[in-house]
């Protein structure tokens, strides 16, 4: 289902309905989001009367629902908020500057009406209402690092981009929590702590933004220690869909399910403004760095490394909540090579002279003497210079692709999901600058408790179904493919899908499989018009969760707002409308 856009006509009407506050038949106006967007903007001091002398400065015949909210935004808050794609004076840089800074091809050529970078709370409001009274959709991007086109950009409608202004990174004067922007990426969150000896539970690669993974669940380097970043966050400040700017935690009293629900249900309830997020004391320095092996030689020793560290709950041989480790295979087109690379990190630095090459106990398992390593990053480092590492193995400007999958552990089925891999992306040898790319990461059973620690009381802290004492640990599969070229777009996704449900029949064959599915890591879009793809990452919360969910959204926003008007990422009840301007 499509928005159908406005004309003149109606748009007038809907306009002067909102002045009058009034229906269209007279009755009592029942406007999308609750209260009359128009009524919301005349008490932020833009009035109807603005959006009248808006309309009818628009060509006879025009469509302008969207280029009419541009038009507002633009005459409230200036071009140095506002760019538009013909905007050549735009003192912000522009809007081929703003479609530059988007991680993937497929998102920087989609093409909004305009860019909106708000610098308060209120703005999103206004943006919020402006949107509502035009039924123009929108898009919130922090980061920009999503795959998928439209998750973070709106086609044809507004992209708020919180980059510019809102990216404060504000310590408590007590260093218990953060003041955290949605405009900011993780590395200058960690860059800016760094100094006070601080860190939080975050992401892993630098350019990533926070919104994006603190919605999503998000996994982190400290997950073993305090569980996932979603289960860190306080409190948030957020712009529901009536225009109001609340603050959300789980002392709220009116806000207490909504807290729950955005710690993993993404952008279905709000525009979140502020992240409180719980510090943690954090000297400068760390362990870790990429080790790489080559494949074929190494793929059975990984995975029982692998599965070995999972049983011993993050080492083998005991238990090591700062120890985190990704394993992954890869093809590398430049040297018609398979690879392995491991990724091990621990939150406590070897300083001392004897640990010099060395490695912390939990990764015995990984650091092999046959096959001889073929490169090796491990050392003592800082925790912005770790992501910055895995930062430079996913450069910009590239089509990507991220699927996920989640098993019980064995180190047969990993070793045949590998297989799996190999026989479906072998014939995409050829493609141009193509990278295929599986990995494999570990829930252990600590992590998995600490969920439900971080939830105090009550253990079933976050919306994402995983969390508690006594869990068995999971394996989180994920297929990621970057490629250059559109035309090649039916083939890389093609086989994406094959590895995945190839890889989810194996686990179903032995009772390993599992419904959860990694909100960041999940996938969907369309190939050439013809088929959807879309993993149904609620669904994989469970029944209960996901109708939780849908019940909390229908009591912040009873109209939908973030259902309709908001369609990036993952919706409630299944693949979103696309807009098409």
């Amino acid at each position: 289902m499509g928005y159908k856009r406005l004309t003149t006509a109606t748009l007038f009407a809907r306009l002067l309905s909102g002045v009058l506050g009034l229906g269209p038949g007279g009755e009592e106006n029942g406007s999308i989001g609750g209260e009359d967007p128009l009524s919301g903007l005349a008490r932020r001091g833009i009035h109807s009367a603005r959006l009248n002398e808006l309309y009818f400065r628009a060509p006879s015949g025009e469509t302008c629902d969207c280029s009419l909210a541009c038009s507002i935004l633009t005459t409230e808050f200036g071009k140095q908020q506002v760019s538009t794609a013909d905007d050549s004076d735009d003192p912000s840089g522009g809007y081929a500057a703003a479609q530059s800074r988007f991680w993937s091809t497929q998102q920087a050529q989609t093409r909004p009406a305009c860019f909106f970078r708000p610098r308060s709370a209120s703005d999103v409001s206004a943006l919020v209402l402006v949107a509502r009274a035009a039924s123009c959709p929108f898009a919130a991007k922090g980061g920009g690092h999503a795959a998928f086109p439209g998750s973070s950009n709106s086609d044809g409608g507004i992209t708020v981009d919180f980059a510019p202004h809102m990216a404060q990174v504000v310590p408590s004067a007590d260093r218990r929590t953060v003041s955290i922007g949605p405009g900011n990426t993780w590395l200058h969150v960690y860059e800016t702590l760094a100094p006070h000896n601080l860190s939080v539970v975050g992401g892993r690669v630098a350019s990533v933004g926070v919104s994006g993974l603190l919605l999503g669940g998000g996994l982190s380097f400290f997950t073993g220690q305090y569980g996932w970043a979603c289960d860190n966050v306080v409190n948030y400040e957020v712009v529901l869909a009536s225009g109001e700017v609340v603050d959300v935690s789980a002392d709220s009293p009116s806000y207490a399910d909504l807290f729950w629900a955005l710690k993993g249900g993404g952008g279905n309830f709000g525009v979140v403004t502020r992240f409180d997020v719980r510090a943690f004391e954090q000297g400068p320095l760390m362990w870790g760095g990429d080790i790489r092996y080559e494949f074929h030689s190494s793929r059975k020793a990984v995975a029982s490394a692998v599965a070995r560290f999972a049983e011993g709950d993050g080492g083998h041989g005991g238990g090591d909540p700062k120890a985190h480790m990704i394993a992954s295979y890869a093809y590398a087109q430049a040297w018609d090579m398979w690879i392995t690379s491991l990724m091990l990190d621990h939150a406590d630095p070897l300083l001392l002279p004897e640990n010099e090459g060395g490695h912390p106990a939990a990764f015995d398992d990984f650091v092999l003497a046959d096959p001889a390593p073929l490169h090796s990053t491990l050392r003592t480092n800082s925790l912005a210079n770790l992501t910055l590492d895995v930062d430079a193995t996913s450069p910009f400007g590239f089509r990507n692709s991220y699927w996920t999958l989640t098993t019980g552990v064995d180190a047969q089925l990993l070793d045949d999901m590998a297989e799996v891999f190999v026989q479906e992306v072998a014939p995409l040898k050829g493609v141009r600058d193509v990278i295929p790319a599986i990995s494999f990461q570990v829930v252990t059973r600590s992590q998995r408790a600490a969920m439900a620690r971080a939830g105090g009381a009550n253990a079933n802290a976050n919306a994402l179904g995983v969390g508690g004492e006594g869990q068995e640990p999971l394996l989180l599969f994920v297929v990621s493919l970057r490629w250059a070229l559109e035309e090649d777009d039916e083939a890389v996704l093609t086989a994406c899908r094959n590895i995945v449900e190839r890889s989810e029949a194996l686990a179903k064959e032995r009772g390993l499989d599992h419904p959860y599915l990694w909100y960041v890591y999940s996938e969907q879009q369309s190939f050439l018009y013809q088929e959807s793809l879309f993993q149904d990452v609620f669904t994989g919360y469970g029944p209960e969760n996901k109708q939780r969910l849908i019940e909390i959204a229908e009591k912040h926003d009873p109209t939908g707002v973030f259902q309709k008007l908001h369609p990036g990422h993952f919706k409630l009840n299944g693949a979103p409308a696309v807009w098409k301007y």
